[in-house]
């Protein structure tokens, strides 16, 4: 049996408010931040930027998320959730998505 694949779509296609899953490239990383929670207390944070052939959108990852990308790394976030941040679409993988790193990673995650 072929395996099976969710469907993908492209950055240049998402919208705020909605669940969708991508495959791009980690064009970009910032600095790991730290900032309080609801319940006060610190979660690490950390933006970047992803890459396709239609556009770049702004990632968010949060918590063990932090480490687990580099530079370079093709990434696809399965039932991402998109947002809109001061005007501008945002995906992070959300309470009931998945990242998963695909072939032709760059190297170890930066520490």
């Amino acid at each position: 049996m072929p395996e099976s694949r969710p469907p993908a779509t492209f950055i240049s296609d998402l919208r705020p408010s909605r669940v969708a899953t991508i495959e791009a490239t980690v064009s970009e990383l910032e600095a790991v931040r730290d900032v309080a929670t609801r319940e006060g207390t610190p979660k690490r944070v950390r933006n970047a930027r992803l890459k396709d052939a239609t556009g770049e959108i702004s990632l968010v990852l949060w918590g063990t998320e932090v480490d687990s990308v580099a530079v370079g790394d093709r990434i696809r976030i399965v039932e991402g959730w998109v947002s809109d941040y001061r005007g501008r679409p945002q995906i992070s993988v959300g309470r009931t998505g998945k990242l998963e790193r695909l072939e032709g990673r760059s190297g170890p995650a930066p520490r």
